[in-house]
């Protein structure tokens, strides 16, 4: 196999859906330690059961058809005949939905995978260490800095990146100088790829929109954050002789130095920090200051009219031309659904400054009712989104 070759999974994205992957961590964790080579099958019952994904075929077993996702996904893999549970998974398992979220879980996982990695048939040790999502999100960077505004296509990701030879270990001045080459997928090359954008594209300053990886930051966002450098600065460690030893390595946390990257892509209106007693806390709810999200919305959502209140923002404000604001139906460590066709709006409603905010002290109450932190899951957040919906007097 050719060493610049970059792969994945290919044909699993809905396994990668990061709320999907968290609960498959959560299942996986309580199957800890089992015999993957017993009679029948240790992980189907607790997988389907507690995830609701089908693992298909019935007549495989789990871990035969879905090893490379639990691998990829840095949650499992097989050691002397047992289920082992990396760090990643014990993180991402935690009950507490804020204990970790997506922004978190990849800027963990993005300067640690590398080829050669040892989820893959063929796993050769000598190989050159190649980051590949460091290459990627430095290129956007590179491109930002130069016109304010970037997005990588999966032929941009060939010719510049995969035909140059990048590693992601080279410093961002680099990507600004890359020339394109010839090289072009091969075989299912690009539908792997394509994957693995559509997989990193669930960070929050990332878009999958219309067959390109969109950088999603304003100017500002570049100019405060510190996380970039964090976000794309491998993390090496030497390839291991043993494939076993080599995949602990690099999903191992305990001990490290961790930089989680947290871009405050939500950003928090004025009245959200309260006090309970001593504790100081900021609700999840935050408005969001992605200003390609809010494009795309009102793309196929070219309507003013608010989803709270129903009220026609430009027949009431003639003056303006659309002051809706994006409302995410979702915990805050919920990642916004992509699909092969881009990032769905299906987690967000176009809603009028005045709703938003009232919305989100409608939240507050409710939480601190119910003792929580953070909603529990995606399908309590829109009950307690039409619960307010409801309650409004208009």
């Amino acid at each position: 196999m050719h060493p610049t070759t970059w792969r994945w999974d290919q044909g699993r994205l809905t396994y990668f859906q990061f709320d999907n992957l968290k609960a498959i961590a959560q299942s996986l964790l309580r199957l800890e330690g089992v015999v993957l080579n017993l009679d029948g099958d240790p992980l189907r019952d607790e997988l389907e059961r507690s995830t609701g994904l089908p693992f298909a075929p019935n007549t495989y077993k789990v871990w035969r058809n879905y090893k490379r996702v639990f691998e990829c996904s840095f949650l499992a893999t097989d050691l002397d005949g047992r289920l082992y549970i990396t760090d990643f998974c014990k993180r991402l398992a935690l009950e507490d939905s804020g204990e970790m979220d997506v922004d978190e879980y990849l800027s963990l996982y993005v300067p640690r995978f590398r080829y050669p990695f040892s989820g893959f048939t063929h796993y050769n040790p000598s190989q050159p260490a190649i980051y590949p999502f460091c290459a990627i999100i430095k290129k956007l960077l590179s491109d930002f800095l130069i016109r304010r505004q970037a997005t990588l296509s999966l032929d941009d990701v060939f010719s510049l990146l995969i035909g140059n030879g990048c590693t992601g270990m080279e410093p961002l001045e680099h990507y600004s100088t890359l020339k394109r080459t010839s090289r072009a997928p091969q075989g299912d090359e690009g539908r792997q790829v394509r994957e693995m954008m559509i997989f990193v594209s669930q960070l929050s300053l990332l878009k999958w929109d219309n067959g390109l990886l969109h950088l999603d930051i304003a100017s500002r966002d570049f100019e405060d954050y510190d996380g970039f450098h964090q976000l794309v600065t491998p993390v090496f460690t030497e390839p291991k002789a043993s494939e076993e030893e080599d995949f602990v390595a690099i999903t191992t946390l305990t001990g490290a130095i961790v930089y989680p990257f947290k871009l405050q892509s939500r950003e928090a209106p004025t009245d959200d920090i309260f006090i309970e007693g001593k504790r100081t806390r900021i609700t999840h709810i935050k408005i969001e200051r992605s200003p390609l999200l809010r494009r795309l919305y009102l793309r196929t959502h070219p309507g003013t009219t608010c989803d709270m209140c129903v009220a026609n923002m430009r027949e009431r404000y003639p003056w303006t031309e659309n002051i809706l604001e994006v409302h995410h139906l979702l915990p805050l460590s919920s990642a916004l659904t992509v699909t092969s066709e881009g990032t769905s709006l299906a987690d967000v409603v176009g809603i009028c400054p005045n709703c938003h905010k009232s919305t989100h002290a409608f939240y507050r109450k409710w939480l601190n009712e119910n003792r929580l932190e953070d909603f529990r899951n995606k399908n309590e957040a829109r009950v307690v989104y039409n619960q307010a919906k409801e309650t409004v007097s208009v």
